[in-house]
């Protein structure tokens, strides 16, 4: 990685150099037969995008820099990014610092044109190779660019725009153009053969779609910047250990949510220290209504908090979604758990045979276990038992 020191600091990832390589020498064939000349001017390419890229990013964090905010620069494979901290802004703030990046986009295409029809005359041939790459990558990727398509520049206007008009129904509004308007775009360029193009603005639609999804659960407080601080505030505690104080924020950002993002955040965290401190009753009454707004890893702990509050049921319901997604001998195992409390030794049997599948460890000593005890006599366990035995002599 390069690292260039800085009021703006500038870091450049491997992979970005690779990306940009790969481009240059597609892009370097055209009616050319020497590997020298297509050497030169992949490397044209190379300096021409850095270029254009570092001014880009550059329009959004001296405008970030003019409104009090540090920022940070990073150019990684998939293009660049400017990272902001300081105060919170305005929308209309927001508004500049993003619409900068393509203004300077734009500036550069502009001085690239005026370079091309003022002075080719008295420029080298590869001096004018650059002059034409600089005015194409900057006017076809900024026009891309502004496209209301999230996280592009132009997606981000949009949901500024809207929020200001509409609130968080704007946001919700833009987060559903943005699907649509990245499938369209991703499907034109596939019929016009731009598979890579094609298949990036596909990536997009699917990402808008989970951005749009976990809109549509946002409410009013979660735009509250006094409980976002709040919950950040958690975070930090419980990063550093503090987890009593941690515990109390996360209480507090519920109690003054009540519903939305953030307090579904703040109920995980503290589901979390609830069930560090073995109180597993009052963790599940907390995460067990918002089952269904989670994803798999909270599935996880909500299937270890049903068990140990005897909702066999409901922990093996749990467990097979959990299963089908990301199969591992722990899910199976409490499973296994959770039937043979129910009497029930086939399915329990079966589970244990997949956590076996899974690779579980100390496999005499888990049947060895007193929750087995209901389904030991069984035949189905006893042969597995035996199995077991046999494995090990």
């Amino acid at each position: 990685m390069v690292t260039i020191p800085g009021k703006i600091p500038l870091r450049i990832y491997p992979f970005f150099w690779i990306l940009t390589l790969i481009i240059g020498w597609l892009n370097s064939f055209s009616e050319i037969t020497s590997i020298h000349a297509v050497l030169i001017k992949t490397v044209l390419w190379v300096i021409v995008i850095t270029f254009s890229i570092i001014v880009h990013e550059y329009g959004h964090a001296l405008s970030a820099l003019a409104f009090g905010q540090r920022s940070t620069i990073e150019l990684t494979g998939l293009g660049g990014a400017t990272y902001r901290t300081g105060p919170k802004l305005k929308l209309w703030q927001e508004f500049i610092i993003v619409l900068a990046g393509p203004l300077a986009g734009f500036a550069l295409a502009g001085g690239s044109y005026l370079f091309l029809n003022r002075w080719s005359e008295h420029s080298s041939h590869l001096g004018i190779f650059a002059l034409e790459i600089c005015f194409y990558v900057n006017t076809f990727w900024t026009i891309v660019n502004l496209l209301p398509v999230q996280p592009l520049d132009g997606g981000r206007l949009l949901s500024i725009i809207l929020e200001g008009l509409l609130g968080l129904r704007g946001i919700k509004i833009a987060s559903f153009i943005s699907i649509l308007i990245a499938a369209g775009v991703g499907l034109f360029f596939f019929a016009v053969q731009a598979t890579l193009a094609g298949s990036l603005f596909l990536i997009l639609a699917f990402e808008s779609y989970r951005s749009w999804q976990s809109t549509l659960s946002m409410q009013a407080q979660d735009q509250n910047d006094e409980i976002k601080d709040l919950l950040k505030a958690a975070e930090e505690d419980l990063q550093e250990g503090r987890k009593q104080g941690a515990f109390e924020k996360f209480k507090t950002v519920r109690n003054r949510t009540q519903s939305g993002v953030l307090y579904r955040q703040a109920t995980y965290h503290e589901a979390l220290l609830l069930n560090e401190k073995g109180d597993y009753k009052a963790a599940y009454e907390i995460l067990y209504p918002l089952k269904n707004k989670f994803h798999l890893p909270i599935w996880q702990l909500l299937q270890d908090l049903a068990y140990h509050n005897q909702d066999w049921k409901e922990a093996i319901q749990l467990g097979n979604r959990i299963f089908s997604e990301a199969p591992s001998y722990q899910t199976a195992l409490t499973n296994a758990l959770s039937y043979a409390q129910l009497g029930l030794s086939k399915p329990a049997v079966g589970w244990l045979e997949s956590a076996f599948r899974q690779g579980m460890p100390y496999k005499t000593p888990i049947l060895s276990k007193s929750e087995f005890d209901s389904i030991r006599p069984s035949s189905a366990f006893q042969n597995l038992l035996k199995n077991c035995l046999n494995e090990l002599n």
